[in-house]
């Protein structure tokens, strides 16, 4: 009795044994091989690109593995040569996306955008037509029949006084026009030969706009036909201060022989 009590003690502790020292010599099972971890996709850019900034440890097979493309399209993609290092902030091209299309709400119309036209600056040339004419009524108007008036001069000027042209006036019909002038502001003058005098202002200012063509007409009369004019004033004033006078006389000489004749009938 006492030998089996024995032999199953024995057994126990061999057992025991062998329970302890197999899981020590069991070879442990292969780890799963690391991933590496993912990270969110990059928002593509207004062309589409898809641009990924290189962090901390990364390398371009964790790149192009994350990403789902071949280490050899990265490389090309970003004109990488075999050699070339990354460093942590360079940007590197993963794609191209697709252009993102517009969320269609059902039963709602697409609203057409008409584009915002801005105005077309105002752009050119104008003309500025002087002429100088022979005011033969002295009336400030060109009447039918009065000619234009030679060597006379006209000039337009801007208003910082800037000579833009001048002219000697000539037997010309239409006048002297000053073309290709630039919008804006000018003066106008003119000039009158020797021995006449002006029968209008002779500066006037306008404004010009591209594609304006302005006519501006100066008067002017001889000398010699104001001269005439004053001369027959003068001769009727004269002959009429004649007439009064002579009145004048032969009142007096009546006057006079009335006084006489009233001395010799009055008594004494």
């Amino acid at each position: 009795m006492g030998r089996i009590i024995v032999m199953f003690t024995l057994l126990g502790l061999i057992g025991l044994g062998l329970a302890v020292v197999q899981p020590v010599g069991a070879s442990p099972q292969a780890r799963p091989l690391a991933q590496p971890t993912a990270f969110l996709t990059p928002t593509p850019g207004p062309d589409g690109r898809i641009i990924y900034i290189v962090q901390p440890g990364d390398s371009l097979w964790r790149i192009a593995a994350i990403a789902g493309i071949s280490v050899e399209e990265l490389m090309s993609r970003n004109g990488i040569q075999p050699g070339d290092y990354i460093t942590e902030g360079m940007e590197l091209e993963l794609g191209i996306a697709a252009p993102a299309r517009p969320t269609e709400i059902p039963g709602a119309e697409p609203t057409e955008i008409s584009p915002q036209l801005s105005p077309t600056p105002i752009s050119g040339t104008g003309e500025i037509c002087v002429l100088l004419y022979r005011d033969e009524n002295g009336d400030a108007r060109l009447d039918e029949g009065e000619e234009p008036l030679a060597d006379g001069q006209v000039s337009v000027a801007d208003v910082s006084g800037r000579l833009a042209g001048e002219h000697t006036t000539d037997t010309n019909l239409e006048g002297y026009c000053f073309q290709d002038l630039e919008r804006g502001d000018y003066n106008i003058s003119a000039a009158v030969p020797p021995d006449h005098n002006p029968t209008t202002v002779m500066n006037l200012p306008l404004r010009l706009e591209p594609g304006d063509i302005k006519y501006v007409q100066f008067g002017a009369q001889p000398s010699s036909s104001i001269q005439d004019a004053m001369g027959v004033d003068g001769g009727g004033r004269s002959t009429l201060l004649g007439l009064l006078g002579v009145f004048l006389l032969l009142a007096g000489l009546g006057l006079g022989f009335y006084a006489s004749r009233y001395r010799r009938h009055s008594p004494r």
